[in-house]
């Protein structure tokens, strides 16, 4: 069933962001680098308009498991909270910012997000694994219920660019924390209608940045016996980094 969703609450919605101090990096950038020993979000509270996530949903009624792209303008809106050079086109990657309805009863929706972004430094970049993200809006109220977006935990979920004096640029990854947040978090309490599982749902979004992850990828172990199953040859990659994601 396709449902629209709209945003048109009056009163403004309250966004926490928050980025504790970076304590780990593979080659010390956290410590002898000033924009990662000193990174923390522009503002801590910041009131924006409903309009604002309005821009993260549909413009035409959609199916549970349908995908769209974010409206860049409120995208980056949210990531100036954050930081203050946001940008959405990537220097070395692809950029991007998509959404999915994961579920819907007759009063609520659930819609998770997926944004690709780094900060400008004025001697280099920053670049998240990737911001992920909900949002669950009261259909009746048109309002929004309950809003989170973060960076992933991960071994590793970020990587920097710096760009040294003799115009070297030097590349490093570490592990961050950043996180935004409004409104009760009402999501473990609700049964939906339908819905796709969550990580269906990433699943979904990812493919929109990675083209790889159509690919049904098996373990060596489970290779041989599926090869012989289906009668088909086995593709073996070997890679240093992660295929999901922007930390690497």
């Amino acid at each position: 069933m396709k449902i629209q969703l709209e945003l048109n609450g009056p009163n403004p919605i309250v966004v926490n962001a928050s980025i504790p101090p970076i304590t780990f990096t593979t080659a010390g950038f956290h410590v002898d680098w000033e924009p990662l020993s000193t990174l923390k979000e522009v503002e801590p509270r910041r009131n924006y308009p409903a309009s604002t996530f309005q821009g993260f949903l549909p413009r035409k009624a959609v199916c549970v498991g349908e995908h769209w792209k974010i409206n860049s303008e409120s995208a980056l809106q949210l990531l100036m909270q954050l930081g203050e050079e946001p940008q959405l086109e990537l220097q070395n990657d692809e950029g991007g910012q998509w959404a999915c309805l994961r579920a819907q009863n007759d009063v609520y929706a659930e819609v998770v997000f997926r944004i690709h972004t780094e900060f400008a430094f004025k001697d280099g970049m920053f670049t998240p694994s990737q911001l992920a993200g909900s949002l669950i809006i009261d259909r009746h109220q048109q309002e929004l219920t309950y809003f989170e977006m973060s960076v992933p935990p991960s071994t590793l979920n970020f990587n920097a660019h710096r760009k040294l004096e003799d115009d070297r640029v030097v590349t490093e990854c570490g592990v961050c924390q950043i996180g935004m947040t409004a409104g009760e978090r009402v999501a473990q309490e609700l049964t939906y209608a339908e819905e796709i599982s969550i990580e269906e749902a990433r699943l979904r979004l990812a493919r929109q940045f990675y083209p790889a992850q159509f690919i049904e990828w098996v373990t060596l172990e489970e290779a041989p016996e599926m090869a012989k199953l289906l009668d088909r040859p086995i593709h073996v990659v070997s890679a240093d980094g992660t295929f999901m994601d922007e930390s690497c």
